[in-house]
């Protein structure tokens, strides 16, 4: 039974029930993101083998240059690309082969740090992620090989798009969720 001389007056109760709401919401922000970061990792580290799954199967099944036509506008080739994204860079002279991988270290520790700090934006912290994938799917190969591997190749009659695999997919797709998000805030400001 409870004694009518000590329960607290409403604004008590009300401000002590403001307090635990409060509370609630800070330990739920915090578990709901580092959740939320914890259900990214496995992404990345899917993305990362199957970049590198494919890479092994190409190199094991073909040798450089040979393709296979799989429809009138994809071939699949084995390609070595010493450059960066397009083969730029392909042409350098080889001190490309460390600039380039010291970029990729350089995103490779930046990215997770981003990737948390933005978690309330799932679109940009899924982009960064696939980002992420990509290009520490491309570091690996860069610190074992000194080149990247391609194997997708899409044409159209004479016109080819430059060959690529799934870490450029994964960091394409990253880039578009990006300006995906800034349009998506373009418009929000262009309505208010």
């Amino acid at each position: 039974m409870i004694d009518a001389g000590i329960i607290p007056a409403p604004w008590v109760l009300a401000k002590n029930i403001q307090r635990y709401v409060q509370d609630a919401k800070i330990t739920y922000t915090v578990t709901v993101k580092q959740d939320l970061m914890l259900r990214v990792l496995p992404y990345i580290i899917l993305i990362i083998v199957l970049d590198q799954i494919t890479k092994f199967l190409i190199v094991q099944n073909f040798d450089l240059y040979a393709s296979y036509q799989i429809f009138p506008f994809l071939k699949i080739i084995y390609l070595q690309n010493e450059g960066a994204a397009f083969s730029f860079l392909h042409d350098a002279g080889g001190w490309q082969r460390y600039f380039l991988i010291l970029v990729s270290v350089i995103a490779v520790c930046i990215l997770p740090y981003l990737i948390k700090k933005n978690l309330s934006n799932r679109i940009v912290s899924f982009a960064l992620m696939f980002i992420l994938a990509g290009a520490f799917g491309n570091l690996v190969d860069r610190v074992l090989f000194g080149y990247v591997i391609d194997f997708i190749y899409f044409h159209y009659q004479q016109y080819y798009w430059p060959a690529f695999n799934v870490a450029d997919a994964a960091i394409s797709f990253g880039v578009f969720l990006l300006f995906l998000d800034i349009y998506q805030g373009w418009r929000e400001q262009k309505k208010h």
